[in-house]
């Protein structure tokens, strides 16, 4: 009778280090995968560019890629839009370099896009499919306010709107 006791004891006591485990595993509250934006306006790009425009540029730092996905209103002729080095303040010859490209809609000119309202482009980054910088170096970028996200139109081919990318959490 005692070996069934302690058998069934022992069953018992594996049974509730598993609950304990799984609940520990499953942990809702915990840390979630970073997140970053960039609020897109026309005030950003300085000088006397003025738009209707704007948009939202999100991205998530999945540890081994970072995913993102552009939202854009009021949007007319979209040429391009990328990630550059730098301070958004920037503007002209100052302007920091392009280290990303975001959205390419691959349309001759005179043939953009139109009006664009809602989710425009999303994608992935990883190491592999970024030449000039590393996650490790854009993670480092995104975290001290050194990268910018821009999107240039036909009617304004130096960047129509623009924000700093900051972390959000």
């Amino acid at each position: 009778m005692r070996r069934i006791v302690r058998v069934a004891a022992g069953i018992i006591g594996a049974a509730v280090i598993v609950a304990i485990g799984v609940s520990c595993g499953s942990d809702s509250t915990g840390p979630g995968n970073k997140l970053y934006i960039a609020n897109l306006n026309a005030a950003a790009e300085g000088g006397t560019i003025t738009s209707a425009g704007s948009g939202v540029v999100t991205f998530e730092d999945k540890g081994d890629l970072i995913t993102w996905s552009m939202t854009l209103t009021n949007m007319t002729n979209v040429t391009v839009s990328h990630i550059h080095l730098g301070n958004a303040a920037a503007v002209g010859q100052t302007a920091g370099p392009v280290i990303i490209n975001l959205f390419l809609p691959n349309r001759a000119p005179g043939n953009e896009i139109g009006t664009v309202n809602g989710l425009v482009a999303e994608g992935t980054i990883t190491n592999a499919n970024s030449p000039t910088v590393k996650l490790d170096s854009l993670r480092v970028l995104f975290n001290n306010g050194n990268a910018y996200a821009n999107v240039h139109t036909a009617a304004n081919p130096g960047g129509e709107i623009r924000d700093q990318i900051h972390p959000i959490n």
